[in-house]
């Protein structure tokens, strides 16, 4: 299925018993997700949705008490209303999580009972077991939605889940229409348009795959700040950067120089001018696209997507900010 389809669904309040999200996209899985708790009325949700995130269960007897923790809740009546939801973030800790120590002691059989001189296999039932055995019968007024990352195919509780549940692709997009119509609506948010030219050359260099889509244009919003347009420059300077530096911002120059005294004195001068962040750090991502050779620049470009995050979220003082990104990049610059 695709994530559409399954938003129709939950407009219609018709979702099936058991959901598994999964794809590289980790944004959308999450997003689609938290959509399923529209099914229960808003007043309702404290008693009939419930999270649970797997990577909370890092042993496996961890595990075995989350597994009969979602169980419970899953068979649990919903209350004054028609359907239960029950989600399952980071889900692939569950379905394949990696064997350790405490797994392999978990796994070994249960020691035989003694009984009238004789032995006598003592019959198990495992949390992971009841969770076999309720995929291959959900509860139909529940609705199970496993979030899910990479998963082993190879294990039997992801080969019963892929069974019985509706999967959903949470990882490309359908088209290149598809993909224009997302780039469009991201941008959207940041009051940015696209020119046509740009659109096609940035499907053209990341494909359809929305983990690598969402990235580049996460660092598009960022380099076009102050520019109201995406245009083919911008494409080809973030992803095509050219063998031979131009000119460009003294902070930026300074960066690609290695200089960091310098490119922090031009900080500094940018600063005191009134000149606010999101500006600033769009000359600084020029300094880290100027950086050779081009690994070093996607590594740059990262740094800086992860400053302005933290900008976005209050995550930090700006400028404090700022300066350990332009010493971190001038230090790469030495390190090469």
């Amino acid at each position: 299925m695709k994530p559409a389809e399954v938003r129709a669904q939950i407009e219609a309040g018709q979702t099936g018993p058991l959901y598994l999200l999964e794809g590289e996209d980790l944004q959308s899985r999450h997003d689609l997700a938290l959509e399923f708790a529209a099914l229960v009325d808003e007043g309702l949700q404290a008693f009939n949705v419930e999270s649970f995130y797997a990577n909370e269960a890092a042993t496996a007897g961890a595990r075995d008490q989350m597994i009969g923790a979602i169980l419970a809740t899953a068979r649990t009546l919903p209350m004054m209303t028609p359907r239960r939801v029950v989600m399952i973030h980071e889900a692939e800790r569950l379905l394949s999580p990696r064997r350790s120590r405490d797994d392999e002691a978990a796994e070994k059989p249960a020691p035989d009972a003694v009984a009238g001189g004789r032995k006598r296999r003592m019959p198990a039932t495992s949390p992971t077991e009841e969770l076999e055995a309720y995929l291959e019968a959900p509860e139909p007024m529940t609705t199970l939605v496993f979030v899910a990352g990479p998963l082993d195919g190879n294990r039997r509780l992801v080969r019963l889940l892929r069974r019985h549940a509706a999967i959903v692709d949470c990882g490309s997009l359908a088209s290149p229409q598809e993909a224009g119509a997302w780039v469009r609506k991201r941008l959207e948010k940041d009051e940015l348009l696209v020119e046509p030219k740009a659109l096609a050359l940035l499907l053209e260099a990341t494909g359809l795959g929305l983990g690598r889509l969402r990235a580049e244009v996460e660092k598009l919003v960022l380099y076009a700040a102050g520019d109201s347009t995406v245009t083919e420059r911008h494409v080809r300077d973030l992803l095509m950067p050219q063998s031979e530096p131009g000119d460009g911002p003294a902070v930026g120059r300074a960066i690609r120089d290695g200089d960091v005294r310098q490119a922090l004195h031009e900080l500094a001068a940018l600063i005191d001018a009134g000149v606010v962040p999101q500006p600033i750090l769009g000359q600084i991502r020029w300094g880290a696209g100027q950086l050779r050779p081009a690994d070093r620049v996607r590594r740059a470009l990262d740094l800086v997507l992860d400053i302005d995050l933290k900008m976005k979220t209050s995550a930090g003082n700006p400028r404090h900010l700022l300066e350990r990104l332009v010493v971190d990049l001038c230090g790469r610059h030495r390190r090469a």
